[in-house]
């Protein structure tokens, strides 16, 4: 006490009373100090985040945090809804669903949860499941016609519903759209095409496809005539045209001799009248085959000279390249990309792999016969 009343102690006198009272002015450091950080806002920020990472149960916490602060909110209700779904908790993700719907408003949530909808329909399969998803598919399309998700989980419910040929279809369209999902439909694509090819005992050469690094002449033959039924799509030749003499032994010679005897000069014999069956199809000659196939499917005649004249987009091409004007064309409408995106060569010399062949082929194949 006697260094307060010292001149030491008149000295410290002021700085105690200062702390003294920005410890009356400070609020203590708990929950409801910064309000921010326990809001809706801030737990749907958490609960989406979780959700986006793969994690349901946590997002679902912070869901059901962001209810309990807001229990209007459309969002918490929508995203208890998804985490539901997929923890596979069919009952509690159903009502999730009917609150979200009580609440939604505009465009936008009605996409969200109509996209929701699908996924549950698709997840938990319940009565008159596959009609269920069809509705939710075609009202959200109609909101977002380019939309690769929604056709990613309408892929997955005509594969379950054993519809494989619209699988196909709709898979490609998320492929050919772009983004994440893409990725996970060629996966998924590719699994089934394996499974098919597995279930008919690799006819037509299909089994494990995918998996090869080239395709030679002769697969391509018999995928085009086996899979693709490209004979029902171009008219023969006037003229018939004899087997080559180096096909005569291949094990797909049939196809060959069906391809050679149609009115496509994608695929023809060298100058000398062989066929080379062993050789690996390049990357022209398939943008060449896609462009003859999508001529023959538009009826426009015009797709041959789409892109004469215009500049080329391909580092490593020119565009009065005999194969550029097909190249283009199958770059746009989305049946072939550069195999290298960070330099957007068309690499058109390089072999073609099976998993770009079989997409390209599904592609082609969703496409409509003109009339």
């Amino acid at each position: 006490m006697q260094l307060l009343h010292s001149a030491a102690g008149h000295a410290i006198l002021p700085a105690v009373r200062s702390l003294l009272l920005l410890l009356l002015l400070v609020p203590p450091l708990h929950a409801d100090a910064d309000p921010a950080l326990d809001s809706a806002r801030f737990h749907l920020a958490a609960a989406d985040r979780y959700l986006a990472d793969h994690q349901p149960a946590r997002a679902l916490a912070e869901y059901e945090a962001a209810i309990a602060r807001d229990g209007q909110g459309f969002a918490g209700w929508l995203g208890k809804a998804v985490s539901l779904i997929r923890l596979k908790r069919e009952a509690e993700a159903r009502q999730a669903l009917e609150e979200a719907d009580d609440r939604q408003k505009g465009k936008q949530q009605k996409l969200a949860l109509l996209r929701a909808r699908l996924e549950y329909a698709v997840t938990f399969k319940p009565k008159h499941w596959l009609r269920s998803a069809k509705e939710a598919f075609f009202k959200a399309r109609k909101i977002a016609p380019q939309e690769a998700d929604l056709q990613l989980w309408i892929a997955r419910a005509m594969r379950d519903g054993g519809k494989r040929s619209a699988a196909r279809k709709h898979y490609s369209e998320a492929i050919a759209i772009g983004g994440p999902a893409a990725l996970t439909a060629t996966r998924e694509l590719l699994a089934m095409l394996r499974q098919e090819a597995a279930a008919a005992g690799g006819k037509g050469a299909i089994a494990e496809l995918a998996e090869r690094p080239s395709v030679d002449r002769a697969t391509l033959a018999a995928v085009l005539v086996d899979r693709l039924r490209i004979q029902q799509r171009f008219p023969r030749r006037k003229q018939h045209r004899p087997l080559p003499d180096d096909a005569r032994n291949s094990p797909f010679a049939s196809a060959i001799d069906t391809l050679l005897n149609l009115q496509i000069d994608a695929i023809e014999p060298d100058a000398r009248g062989a066929f080379h069956p062993d050789r690996p199809v390049t990357r022209f000659e398939l943008a060449r085959l896609a462009e003859e196939y999508l001529v023959s499917a538009t009826g426009d005649d015009e797709l041959h000279r789409a892109f004469v004249g215009v500049p080329s987009p391909f580092p490593d091409l020119s565009s009065n390249h005999y194969a550029f004007n097909a190249a283009f064309l199958a770059v746009s409408r989305g049946l072939m990309a550069p195999p290298d995106p960070l330099t957007g060569a068309f690499a058109g010399d390089r072999p073609v792999r099976g998993v770009d062949l079989l997409l390209l082929l599904n592609r082609l194949g969703a496409l409509p016969r003109s009339e």
